[in-house]
C-alpha cells in the first residue's frame, strides 16, 4: 500500500513540474520570447510591465541585466537609486529612493550623509550621537537607547 502511494505522490509531482514548464512555456510563447529563456518571475514581470506600459522595464527585463525576483536585493536597489552597493541599509536604500520619487532632493541628500539612521520601518531619524535628548542631558547618546534618554529627561524635570 505505501509503495502504491508512493509511486502516485511521486506521478503528481512529476506531472506538476511539467504542468508548470508548460504554463511557463505559454506565457512565453505570449509574450514572444523564446521558452526556457525567463524565469517565471521574469515573464510575470515582463507581462505586467507591458500590461502597465512601462516599456523601461520591459526592455530592462529582456536585457537580462539582472534576474527580476519577487523583491530588489539591496544590489539592485543600490544601483537603481544611484549609489554604491553595500554602502547603505536596505531600509536606507528604500527611503532614499521614496525621497527621489518624491523628488525631495533635501531628504535625498539626508540619508546620503550618512547623518540619518534608518530604521526597520524606513523611517529616518537622527543618527544616535546626535540625538537631541543626548545633547539636552549632555551625553553621548550612542551609549544609550532612546527609552533611557527619554526617562532620563523625565527625571531630569521632575527632580
Amino acid at each position: 500500500m505505501f509503495r502504491k502511494a508512493t509511486i502516485a505522490a511521486l506521478a503528481l509531482a512529476v506531472s506538476g513540474i511539467a504542468v508548470t514548464a508548460q504554463a511557463n512555456d505559454q506565457l512565453a510563447a505570449t509574450l514572444g520570447v523564446a521558452p526556457g529563456q525567463y524565469s517565471a518571475a521574469e515573464l510575470t514581470a515582463l507581462k505586467n510591465a507591458r500590461d502597465a506600459g512601462d516599456q523601461d522595464r520591459a526592455a530592462f527585463i529582456l536585457s537580462g541585466s539582472a534576474p527580476v525576483a519577487g523583491v530588489n536585493t539591496d544590489e539592485q536597489l543600490a544601483a537603481s537609486v544611484g549609489v554604491a552597493p553595500g554602502q547603505y541599509s536596505a531600509a536606507e536604500l528604500v527611503a532614499l529612493r521614496g525621497a527621489q520619487e518624491d523628488r525631495d532632493a533635501l531628504r535625498a541628500d539626508y540619508i546620503r550623509s550618512g547623518t540619518a539612521q534608518v530604521t526597520r520601518d524606513a523611517v529616518t531619524s537622527p543618527a544616535e550621537a546626535d540625538s537631541q535628548l543626548a545633547q539636552l542631558l549632555n551625553v553621548d547618546g550612542s551609549q544609550y537607547t532612546n527609552a533611557e534618554l527619554a526617562a532620563a529627561i523625565l527625571d531630569a524635570q521632575s527632580h
